[in-house]
């Protein structure tokens, strides 16, 4: 007598999501936007791959007119203007952004300010709410008192670093950090 083997489940399994995955390939390729032909989700490496979230920091202003200060002052893209209260610029602005294209759990973006001839660190945390993918949120932060340099060139340094303690798993996490400056008073 012969006997026919039969596969076991865990074979059958296998097979049946080779056959799903072939499937998928073939009709995306053959028929792409039919509304009528099946469509299966993607496995866990590609979920893994391409759908996370992904934080960036903007500059918030094109322009210095466009932040408050007068024509031909230096670029400072981050800096907000003075508040009507003449001289420099008493806050940073940005905007977090999600390029990713699932939502970001709460996070929160720390901004690291000094002092380039004293040195002097200033740290500030910013909470961050939830973002939906390619959505933004606009933040400021009051620049910390001693944080202009004395002097003809007076500048404030900052960092602002998006998920500074990599909390929120991204596409991308060597693109969270800007660097830049706001321009001071002269002493």
């Amino acid at each position: 007598m012969n006997t026919i083997a039969t596969p076991s489940l865990h074979a059958r399994h296998l097979l049946l999501v080779l056959c799903i995955a072939a499937a998928t390939t073939s009709l995306g390729a053959r028929a792409q936007g039919t509304a009528h032909l099946p469509t299966f989700p993607a496995g866990p490496a590609a979920l893994a791959s391409n759908e996370k979230p992904d934080l960036f920091i903007y500059r918030h202003y094109g322009s210095p007119e466009e932040a408050g200060s007068p024509r031909g002052y230096p670029y400072v893209e981050f800096c907000g203007g003075h508040d009507g209260q003449g001289g420099p610029a008493r806050r940073v602005y940005f905007e977090v952004f999600n390029r990713g294209a699932v939502a970001t759990p709460a996070s929160q973006v720390r901004v690291q300010f000094t002092n380039p001839q004293t040195h002097q660190v200033r740290v500030v945390n910013v909470a961050v709410a939830p973002l939906a993918p390619q959505a933004n949120l606009v933040k400021r932060v009051p620049i910390p008192p001693g944080c202009y340099s004395a002097g003809s060139s007076a500048q404030c340094n900052f960092t602002i670093t998006a998920d500074p303690d990599q909390q929120v798993a991204e596409r991308f996490e060597n693109n969270n950090a800007q660097r830049s400056y706001c321009v001071g008073p002269s002493f």
